[in-house]
């Protein structure tokens, strides 16, 4: 069994406060929280926290826990090197530990590099605003805390897709869409799903996204195979009649094996019925080359008893507008069906193993799959390396294949016994 967490946050999005209230609801010790957030004041001059509170409360009639936190700080805005820097000694004070410590530090680091890049200005020139503030402290260290003292951190954390919100923001640098410059270059290339959601406004802030990157480095599109245990729910600012402003995280136990990978897919389809064969096997090329993970040619009869060819792709989501762009530009497709779904794979590794014909000798490349004990389950080598040999002994590539296959076999069986 392996423990999971789920962070869902595809209805309300993700805050800092929200992730911590949840993490507490979900059974952390209040107390070391609020005392560690008591403490952060006196690292920071010019700021005094009034209270520290986490109370239960319902949002839309679920019960959940929320984050009360009312203080009062001099500044307007801290450059973001001088603020890691304090953050990193008031880690020290606290003595969080290599793995929290870290956790709050990447998120940090990751809020300073968006607002770097957003704004054009060199890291050590940054200067935090919104993200520069007390709460966002206690925020990242809270959560922190709270996730060693539910030993969180040795978990495998996934994400539902994430809700940033819709409409206009207004903030210290102007207006700008939903989502927010800050967010979108968090979540650049790291294959999380950004969706609306169902509340307006902004929904997840960068203080919950760097947060969320920063534990979670798979995004699925459904619940995986668990078996549930624990359930928090953390309580967001906003109300708004008919949908819950929470945050939810569920704990659980993964029975499935850990030799195997889930990942959210796209199955993307389209028939085409104008298109010869070499044309087709251009088509298969170039969306390979696009970053296709694999493409399968199917053909059929289509209406009028027209011969038609069903071309099935699989793609991930960084790679699926490239993918849908491709088959327009290339198939002359009008129409393309699009599917999210989920897949699990065997954890492989590629391994070279010597093999010898006719007293000569050749290094073959052997994809290798293994149970969840350790135990090699299939070995299958290198297409390429297999069809090099053939060439160079001149023999059939069927009988180098079987040689090559034959050695790597007995030289797999003599390894494990």
């Amino acid at each position: 069994m392996t423990e999971i967490v789920i962070i869902d946050s595809q209805i309300a999005g993700i805050s800092g406060d929200m992730l911590l209230s949840g993490l507490i609801d979900l059974g952390a010790e209040k107390k070391i929280v609020i005392d560690a957030i008591y403490s952060c004041e006196d690292h920071f001059k010019g700021s005094r926290i009034r209270s520290v509170d986490f109370i239960k409360a319902k949002s839309n009639g679920i019960s959940c826990t929320k984050f009360m936190f009312d203080f009062k700080e001099e500044r307007q805005s801290l450059l973001g090197t001088s603020m890691y820097r304090l953050v990193a000694r008031y880690c020290d004070t606290l003595d969080l530990g290599l793995r929290p410590k870290a956790f709050v530090l990447n998120s940090l680091k990751l809020l300073i590099s968006a607002e770097s890049l957003v704004h054009g200005v060199d890291f050590n020139h940054v200067r935090l605003h919104e993200t520069g503030s007390l709460d966002t402290v206690a925020d990242l260290v809270g959560t922190a805390i709270a996730m060693n003292n539910l030993n969180l951190f040795t978990s495998k954390i996934f994400s539902t897709s994430v809700a940033v919100g819709r409409g206009l923001l207004s903030f210290s640098h102007g207006v700008v869409p939903n989502p927010g410059n800050a967010i979108l270059e968090i979540f650049k290339n790291r294959g999380f799903l950004l969706v609306p959601g169902f509340l307006g406004g902004e929904l997840t802030t960068p203080t919950g996204a760097a947060m969320l990157v920063n534990l979670s480095s798979k995004y699925v599109p459904f619940y995986p195979q668990f078996i549930p245990q624990n359930i928090g729910y953390g309580c967001g600012a906003r109300v708004e009649k008919g949908i819950p402003n929470v945050l939810r995280i569920t704990t659980g136990l993964q029975p499935i094996s850990t030799n195997q990978n889930l990942e959210a897919v796209y199955e993307i389809e389209t028939n085409v019925d104008d298109l010869n064969g070499e044309g087709i096997g251009n088509l298969i090329e170039t969306l390979y080359n696009k970053g296709a993970t694999d493409v399968v040619i199917l053909q059929g009869i289509t209406k009028k008893n027209r011969p038609v060819f069903v071309i099935k792709v699989i793609s991930d989501n960084i790679k699926l507008q490239s993918i849908i762009d491709t088959l327009f530009i290339e198939s002359g497709s009008l129409g393309i069906r699009i599917r999210e779904t989920g897949r699990s794979t065997i954890v492989r590794s590629t391994v070279t193993i010597p093999v010898s014909m006719n007293k000569e000798f050749f290094h073959v490349r052997v994809k290798v799959s293994k149970d969840q004990y350790g135990k090699i389950t299939h070995a299958k080598p290198e297409f390429d390396d297999v069809k090099l040999i053939s060439e160079k002994m001149k023999i059939p590539f069927k009988r180098s294949s079987e040689i090559v296959h034959m050695q790597v076999i007995e030289r797999i069986i003599n390894e494990e016994s």
